[in-house]
């Protein structure tokens, strides 16, 4: 898939709704035989702001829709701390079915073939939605989107080229399932990173605003 396929005319037949409907039907990798449902993207169909999580989650798995369970609760109220909600922006993942190790019983890091069979679903949807701003929410969505050399600890909220969409402003921010789990050792690390998850959507609302 050429760099150029994000910026160009996407074909007539085309549409978000039509694209939804044969993903839902994928069978490009081994996850289409154990997934419950396929989690397409949600949200605002122009809107000016994406955020690209890894994955679905359990509860995900169970509703279709991305950011579902607890850690979906969290990022509610970070994008209400920035006076936005869900319906207000594109949400979606790099890749659209869940990843789960059977035998140790929990979810599992998708694997390289896995999150290529996806890549042409999330192409389609950059495309079609045309966001001025990415947000990639943690390390795992943003090695994909700018790049595998990407240190989430170093160049978390700093503006970076996209790799898979060139020209389209794009950050990396952290997982509300991190917060989570850090918030159960460390409360004031996790807070931190609560304040960090809010400065950066701040900033990625303010440059979706600006007119190019």
């Amino acid at each position: 898939m050429g760099q150029l396929s994000f910026f160009a005319p996407p074909p007539e037949e085309e549409t978000l709704e039509q694209t939804r409907q044969d993903c839902l039907r994928c069978e490009r990798c081994r996850l289409s035989q154990t997934r419950d449902q396929v989690v397409f993207g949600a949200g605002d169909p122009e809107a000016n702001l994406m955020l690209i999580g890894q994955g679905p989650s359990q509860s995900d798995n169970g509703t279709g829709l991305p950011y579902s369970g607890p850690s979906g609760d969290v990022l509610d109220k970070a994008l209400a701390e920035v006076g936005l909600s869900r319906d207000k922006i594109w949400l979606t993942n790099i890749h659209k079915c869940l990843a789960y190790d059977a035998k140790n019983r929990k979810i599992r890091p998708p694997r390289a073939d896995e999150i290529k069979a996806c890549q042409s679903w999330l192409a389609a949807e950059i495309r079609l939605v045309k966001p001025r701003v990415i947000v990639c929410v943690g390390g795992p969505a943003a090695k994909v989107i700018i790049g595998p050399q990407f240190k989430l600890n170093e160049q978390r909220g700093d503006w970076q080229p996209n790799k898979l969409a060139p020209g389209i402003k794009t950050l990396a921010t952290l997982q509300p399932a991190y917060l989570m789990r850090l918030k159960e050792w460390n409360r004031e690390e996790a807070l931190a990173g609560w304040q960090a998850l809010v400065a950066d959507l701040f900033k990625a609302v303010e440059a979706s605003k600006e007119k190019g």
